[in-house]
């Protein structure tokens, strides 16, 4: 009968962003159709002559998501009661920019967006680009982790380890891009000279898990 121990290897590191995604929302509400879509129209534009402006390519501007949707608001009528009302068309237009973190570059776009007569959700995600090599090394430490733990509980055991029997991949790899978010209120802010507050994202955590079957070798 041939013996084994099932050993999962956990391996972790944490990574310094270096790229960043500018998320930028748009939006206005329109009680006729075709006014939400002239609206959309040129909004589109002056995000791109703004992009433009602040040093970009318009095709760095790209579309996460577009919509127009009916929107409703209860209302109380003359009898006191509590009635449904369309509101008119929300038009709704989610960008992104991603660049190297590039602070002055940064604040080129927001100050551009701050002289336009936009009034957009802004949000910043750091992120590593490069994960490939961040990946090949995390596999081999949780492998090593996995031999490392084994061989502690084999010796524990009065047994030795062997070779490996099958290996699992247990969850994946994490890719969490995240670093950081900052949501700035466009609309709040005066319409003058933006200066970027200092910002150090923080690292990413990456993680891989492989869960490693070992043959055991009794000692008799």
């Amino acid at each position: 009968m041939k013996h084994s121990i099932k050993v999962v290897g956990e391996a972790k590191v944490s990574a310094a962003p270096d790229r960043v995604r500018i998320i930028i929302n748009i939006g206005n509400i329109s009680k006729e159709y075709h006014e939400a879509m002239s609206t959309a129209e040129k909004s589109e534009a002056e995000m791109a002559d703004t992009i433009e402006k602040a040093g970009f390519l318009k095709t760095d501007l790209k579309t996460l998501s577009w919509n127009i949707t009916t929107e409703y608001e209860y209302v109380i009528n003359e009898k006191n009661e509590q009635v449904k009302v369309f509101a008119g068309y929300r038009y709704k237009h989610s960008f992104e920019v991603e660049l190297g973190i590039d602070h002055q570059a940064i604040g080129r776009i927001l100050q551009g967006l701050i002289q336009s007569s936009l009034t957009p959700e802004i949000s910043l995600e750091y992120f590593v680009s490069e994960l490939q090599e961040y990946k090949d090394k995390l596999l081999h430490q949780a492998v090593e982790d996995s031999r490392h733990k084994a061989a502690i509980m084999a010796e524990a055991g009065d047994a030795r380890l062997g070779s490996v029997i099958s290996m699992k991949y247990k969850n994946g790899y994490q890719n969490m891009a995240r670093g950081m978010d900052n949501h700035v209120a466009v609309p709040m802010m005066a319409k003058g000279t933006f200066r970027l507050p200092d910002i150090t994202p923080v690292d990413i955590e990456l993680s891989e898990h492989v869960l490693v079957v070992w043959e055991l070798q009794l000692q008799l």
